[in-house]
């Protein structure tokens, strides 16, 4: 921690109250090799510390058809952090844990989007800390006090202005990760000040999938949303570059994240993990009607997510019409053959996993509202053009 300090160029050490783990999906044997020598030299974490998706369903990998040697590293991988004292959440949505920090609350957490989650959406601080040192803070509460952990760390340093069209109807979340999206590449290494949303009333999974999008294409560690994030109104707006995302940057970035195929093998929910109003709105969706039976949707979700969701009775209704629903894993960690190898056409509501997926299963995605990927999972097809208030 301290030659991380040094490289920082951090001064002292600050304390930290929760931890969350990202170094435990079997990306390589080094996670494996470097969690269970942790764990045989008895390290044990001090603070509350969660731990994010995994690569497997650690209960029923078995069943999965997994490569059995795969299977048990990461199921060991698990095993190992969990020995360490972590709590089995394997989710990377912990911010939906009902213990998620609070507003001023210095944290030590990795993962992507949990980070810019806690720092834009609950006003929590944590710098967006790197696999293995996610361990050594969570093993000492301690973190380099640099960056996100203090108040001009956290100052924006570059304007966005939105300009939403006009017959945008708000039921239509697809416009979220769109935002993101463009967000992250008009500041690619710097907090940004987004405005112009503020008539608006974004959901927590709203801001889940915006925060997730901008992620993809910036390093920042959080972004200022004006009337969503708590700092939004300190930000000295007026001093600020200005750079702008309109109606027809809105239409070019959902081109971009719509290149896969129109035709849909496997509609994948869940990155990050499914809400459990994510997916209380699918089953409602579905109604009465099952998906086609030559497409596939999963959804990724945390344990407790889907025990709420058993409890309602909806997962078995979601059953019923052929949906998946899977615990432990994410798509950014999932492998074949769970992501089913003869799957061509892709189709998501995540601006981060239609950034990424071409890179993880070489294969193109569609981008869509849950509307759209409910209609894309019963029809089979994924619309070919835009929604019409993109294209007004």
């Amino acid at each position: 921690i301290c030659v991380m300090a040094a490289v920082e160029n951090a001064s002292s050490l600050i304390n930290v109250d929760k931890g969350h783990i990202d170094g435990c999906i079997l990306a390589h044997d080094a996670n494996l090799i470097f969690a269970e020598k942790m764990a045989e030299l008895g390290a044990k974490v001090i603070i509350p510390t969660t731990i994010n998706a995994i690569s497997v369903d650690r209960e029923n990998w078995q069943n999965s058809g997994l490569d059995e040697d795969f299977g048990k590293k990461a199921s060991r991988l698990a095993d190992a952090y969990v020995e360490m004292g972590v709590k089995p959440t394997f989710t990377c949505a912990p911010y939906l844990l009902t213990d998620k920090p609070q507003l001023g609350e210095n944290i030590g957490w990795s993962e992507s989007n949990a980070v810019i989650f806690a720092n834009t959406v609950l006003g929590a601080r944590t710098q967006k800390h790197p696999d293995y040192l996610d361990l050594f803070i969570a093993m000492t509460g301690r973190a380099p006090s640099v960056g996100m952990y203090s108040t001009l760390g956290r100052k924006a340093r570059v304007k966005i202005e939105v300009t939403i069209p006009q017959k945008w109807p708000p039921d239509d979340e697809v416009l979220w990760p769109l935002i993101g999206w463009l967000a992250g590449k008009l500041s690619p290494d710097s907090v940004p000040l987004i405005t112009g949303l503020e008539s608006l009333s974004p959901t927590i999974d709203d801001l889940k999938s915006l925060c997730a999008a901008f992620g993809t294409t910036s390093g920042a560690p959080m972004l200022h949303i004006l009337g969503q994030t708590p700092e939004s109104s300190n930000q000295n707006a007026e001093q600020l570059p200005i750079h702008l995302i309109n109606p027809e940057n809105l239409k070019d970035a959902w081109f971009e994240l719509n290149r896969g195929l129109e035709k849909i093998d496997l509609v994948a929910i869940g990155s990050p993990h499914a809400s459990i109003e994510e997916i209380r709105r699918i089953s409602a969706l579905f109604a009465d009607r099952r998906r086609h039976v030559q497409t596939q949707m999963k959804i990724t979700a945390a344990r407790h997510t889907i025990q709420r969701a058993e409890a309602e009775g909806i997962a078995k209704k979601l059953e019923d019409a052929g949906v998946q629903i899977m615990p432990d894993l994410c798509w950014c960690s999932i492998v074949e053959p769970i992501f089913p190898p003869e799957a061509k056409g892709l189709m998501t509501n995540s601006g981060k996993y239609a950034h990424y997926a071409h890179g993880l299963s070489n294969r193109h995605s569609r981008l869509g509202s849950l509307r759209d990927c409910v209609d894309a999972a019963i029809s089979g097809f994924a619309a070919h053009e835009p929604p019409a208030w993109l294209v007004a």
